[in-house]
């Protein structure tokens, strides 16, 4: 049994048969107390194989077990329920019906950030990716949901890490585990990017990395990218001086200073290979669409021994990185957009936030292009051969 204060779980490994009300039983059967849950979502997984859940407790405190009983009357082949804070790897927020389905769209987090808690609006439970986006994207024809949204988390943290992983490594299994979105035979529906900060290096490392090689696997998942919306992405680096102080002599020093706005041979090389990455992508066309913050963010400090965002205010991020790979763009203003937001506020949004009716717009515009896009080329396709 482990504590947690955390308020939102995951729970994996649920058979494709289990309900909601399935799930809060396998809860309040518990013996810890775990009987007053909501359940958020409940949805199958990209794999297709077992249903992922998100949930939370009346008690933000309760201690609840690492793992639930089966299901008593749908056994899944995975055996017992996982339920995990972490949030690794690909979490599906939401699936459409296979009849409405017609894109993916796809969030990345940033540097230190939490694949679930960095989209959830500040100081409260609303998470616009789960609670709004999905019954917002919808079929013009039939006004059905059509968009599967799923978050992609790997672990960064920057004060007293153990890892010395670079962005090369982090890039890696999350350029893998994207051939699991559209399985060999299955149908190629297009896929939007949405990805903060040190998250939207790692997509386009992994851009780069599949555009370079000749595998077909890679091949197909090149073919569906669609559209990539990046938020306060560093694309020529950002104001790291504090994440420097925290990363202090860490094996993870590297990774942040390869972020940094002086003289970072990693951004000059992303730089340079991006720009030809994306014309492999396939026939149609794509979509960069580039938000930044226009609201200084408060750096960190370390006080009594505990890291504080109360240092001296700085924008993160300029105008001029968050748009850096905009540069051949002929109509650049059609393509940037800004958000008067801290850094780490720029993908958080609360019901009924005005800022996110203007990402919704932008998001629903690139969608229903990709959609359109794919169709074409699907037919062009079919009549060439």
């Amino acid at each position: 049994m482990a504590a947690r204060k955390k308020n939102t779980w995951r729970v994996r490994g649920l058979d494709l048969r289990c309900s909601d009300d399935c799930l809060r039983r396998l809860l309040s059967e518990d013996d810890q107390g775990c009987a007053d849950c909501t359940v958020h979502s409940l949805a199958t997984e990209h794999h297709g194989h077992s249903q992922t859940a998100t949930v939370s407790f009346t008690n933000g405190e309760a201690t609840v077990a690492e793992s639930l009983p089966p299901c008593t009357n749908h056994t899944g082949q995975y055996g017992s329920p996982a339920l995990d804070d972490e949030f690794l790897g690909f979490t599906t927020l939401f699936a459409p019906p296979p009849e409405d389905h017609k894109i993916d769209i796809v969030a990345i987090s940033g540097l230190g950030g939490h694949a679930f808690g960095s989209f959830k609006e500040c100081g409260g439970e609303h998470m616009w990716l789960r609670d709004a986006l999905p019954r917002h994207i919808v079929n013009q024809e039939t006004g059905r949901p059509m968009a599967r949204v799923l978050i992609y988390g790997y672990l960064s943290r920057v004060a007293a890490s153990k890892s010395m992983q670079n962005v090369d490594d982090i890039a890696g299994p999350f350029r893998e585990q994207l051939s699991g979105l559209t399985p060999p035979g299955a149908v190629a529906r297009p896929v939007v990017f949405i990805s903060h900060s040190l998250g939207g290096l790692v997509l386009k490392e992994a851009i780069i990395s599949l555009a370079a090689s000749s595998d077909a696997d890679a091949e197909r998942v090149r073919r569906t990218i669609y559209g990539l919306v990046f938020f306060g992405v560093p694309h020529a680096g950002m104001d790291n001086a504090s994440l420097m102080t925290m990363a202090g002599k860490g094996p993870n020093r590297e990774l942040v200073l390869s972020i940094g706005q002086t003289n970072s041979q990693f951004l000059t090389r992303q730089q340079r290979h991006f720009p030809g990455a994306l014309e492999t992508m396939g026939p149609q066309r794509r979509e960069v669409f580039c938000f930044y913050e226009t609201l200084e963010s408060p750096t960190a400090v370390k006080t009594d021994g505990r890291w504080t965002m109360t240092g001296l205010s700085s924008i993160l991020v300029s105008v001029t990185s968050a748009t850096q790979c905009l540069l051949d763009t002929p109509d650049k203003q059609n393509h940037t957009c800004a958000i008067d937001r801290t850094h780490s506020e720029i993908v958080k949004f609360a019901a009924q936030d005005p800022w996110y009716d203007v990402v919704l717009q932008r998001l629903l515009r690139i969608s229903r292009r990709a959609i359109n896009e794919s169709t074409a080329a699907a037919y062009h396709s079919t009549r060439s051969s």
